[in-house]
């Protein structure tokens, strides 16, 4: 069990760090950042269907109907369309980056809700960051500003909010299970 805790709080920092990133990225380069994302998503896709046509190729023999090529062929065209004209593609990241800071939100409440279960004063803290994250994910699915470069400056910094805020409800829980482990009752002094 503690393996996999330590696994899961890897990964979690992981992307924490990723998305902090992320945020940076946008908000220094509005413009040329979401135009380069399309890219190297349209790549990443272009490859994967190209593995799917080349796992295709070698199993043809083995009697793999042709249909089994129309993934690869699909991800391939949509792989260069996201490469070719990724302003196409920029109505969806309004709606794709208020969809997970949304879920990092309430991933962030849950946290908060097992660190109040376990009597951790401050709780409300975990809460309040939750809160605020869920709020800038709706924030950004409204986009009341009406520029694009001002949007994904907000997505950014939002990102960039997530990141940092994730990084402290990780350290908070981590803290709450090693002393739950260790059968204390009280969470100490942490400030």
């Amino acid at each position: 069990m503690k393996s996999i805790l330590n696994e899961q709080r890897r990964s979690s920092i992981a992307a924490a760090a990723v998305t902090i990133l992320l945020g940076l990225v946008l908000v220094w380069w509005p413009g040329k950042s979401v135009r380069l994302l399309c890219m190297l998503l349209g790549f990443a896709v272009f490859v994967t269907g190209v593995i799917y046509l080349l796992g295709w190729v070698a199993r043809r023999r083995e009697g793999y109907p042709v249909v089994f090529l129309l993934p690869g062929v699909v991800l391939c065209a949509i792989g260069v369309w996201l490469m070719t004209s990724p302003e196409s593609v920029v109505v969806l990241i309004q709606y794709i980056f208020g969809a997970i800071l949304i879920f990092h939100g309430v991933v962030d409440l849950q946290g908060a809700a097992a660190l109040m279960k376990q009597g951790w004063s401050r709780w409300w803290l975990d809460l309040a960051l939750g809160a605020v994250t869920v709020a800038l994910g709706a924030l950004v699915l409204i986009n009341p500003f009406g520029t694009f470069a001002t949007l994904i400056m907000l997505i950014g910094l939002a990102l960039i909010f997530d990141g940092v805020s994730d990084l402290y409800i990780i350290w908070r829980l981590s803290r709450a299970f090693r002393q739950a482990e260790r059968g204390l009752d009280d969470d100490g002094a942490d400030w």
